[in-house]
């Protein structure tokens, strides 16, 4: 999405784009940039049934230095480099899709709820939001890649309406944007990562209960966790990953820690379940001993459902990358909105 723009009024207006396709998708990708490599999962719609299939997927090393490394927000240095990961990766396994949802990390984004008044057009809303964001947003207007949606009325106000506001700094979207058209793809969407872990773990848990769902990424450089209630995150934390943090009881201290806050945040109470995703999910003995200390039911974050049904050709093993394309899933089920409703940062039809 780009910078807010200003009318005759000077005031600033949202700059709305509605990743709509002219024609009905037949697959779509999720990429997930991390530090050390590139993940790409790459869904395709069945009309009858109503279903997404995971076409094909993979996981593609980064060259040194293409990704801050040690910077959780995953700052992209060299967009060329990593397209052509994109590029190689795609060409591997085989994925056809040329639209494409990436990811910020949560640590680079700012997520706000306001109260607005209920009555307001969505032209006269669009104003407003842009204005308050202004006032609560730490990124100058020219600089910012903003998008909102409406939640819910104010239990304590009808006559207000919360709208969630998410926006990041404009470098953050343009060099993702720039290193998915280096790899040969379209950005039709970049969104905030845990808006994609969310939106995977509740088709996971689907049905399965109503108390909040844990789900924990261990990635290269930072640990998440985010408490989700229906599709709602309820709590969300992030934290660099220690570099000595490399046995199962290691990660298992960082994650405990995590989980504390989070059951002790509002909206939590209740959860009685973990989901380990991210590269490091799949440490020897990490599920078990998070299982033992952490009083909770402990799962690999895998959606073995999606994964299953005819093969690719060129489709690799799933073996034990699941967890690592947990967020990459997530981002590829962005491309069916009536699927994976949420606010999206950049969206180019």
């Amino acid at each position: 999405m780009r910078p807010p723009k200003r009318n005759s009024s000077s005031k600033p207006k949202r700059p709305w784009f509605a990743a709509t396709a002219r024609r009905p998708r037949r697959s779509f990708v999720g990429v997930d940039i991390g530090a050390t490599a590139v993940k790409l999962v790459e869904l395709s719609h069945r009309a009858s049934p109503q279903t997404l299939h995971a076409r094909t997927w993979g996981i593609e090393p980064l060259p040194p230095g293409a990704v801050e490394a040690a910077s959780a927000n995953a700052n992209i240095s060299d967009p060329s480099a990593v397209g052509e990961a994109i590029r190689r990766l795609r060409a591997r396994v085989g994925a056809k899709a040329r639209g494409a949802a990436l990811g910020v990390p949560h640590s680079a984004a700012v997520t706000k709820t306001l109260r607005m008044d209920a009555g307001l057009t969505d032209e006269e809303l669009e104003v407003e939001v842009a204005l308050e964001a202004e006032r609560h947003l730490p990124f100058p207007p020219d600089e910012t890649a903003l998008d909102f949606e409406l939640s819910q009325l104010c239990l304590d106000d009808p006559a207000l309406v919360e709208v969630e506001v998410v926006a990041c700094h404009l470098d953050q979207v343009r060099q993702r944007e720039a290193a998915a058209a280096a790899g040969g793809l379209k950005a039709a969407f970049v969104e905030v990562e845990t808006a994609a872990l969310a939106r995977a773990a509740h088709w996971l848990d689907a049905g399965r209960s109503a108390a909040p769902l844990l789900v924990t990424t261990l990635g290269e450089c930072a640990t998440t966790l985010l408490a989700v209630a229906g599709e709602d995150v309820v709590f969300v934390r992030q934290e660099p990953l220690s570099a000595t943090a490399a046995t199962a009881d290691e990660l298992v201290r960082e994650v405990a820690r995590l989980v504390r806050l989070a059951l002790a945040a509002p909206g939590v109470a209740g959860a009685a379940r973990l989901l380990l995703a991210g590269e490091r999910a799949d440490t020897p003995g990490l599920t078990a001993l998070a299982t033992e200390r952490l009083g909770l039911a402990v799962e690999l974050a895998l959606p073995a459902a999606a994964f299953d049904g005819e093969a690719h050709p060129r489709k690799p093993p799933l073996d034990d990358a699941g967890p690592a394309l947990f967020t990459a899933w997530g981002l590829a089920r962005r491309g069916w909105p009536a699927f994976s409703p949420a606010p999206s940062l950049g969206a180019n039809p």
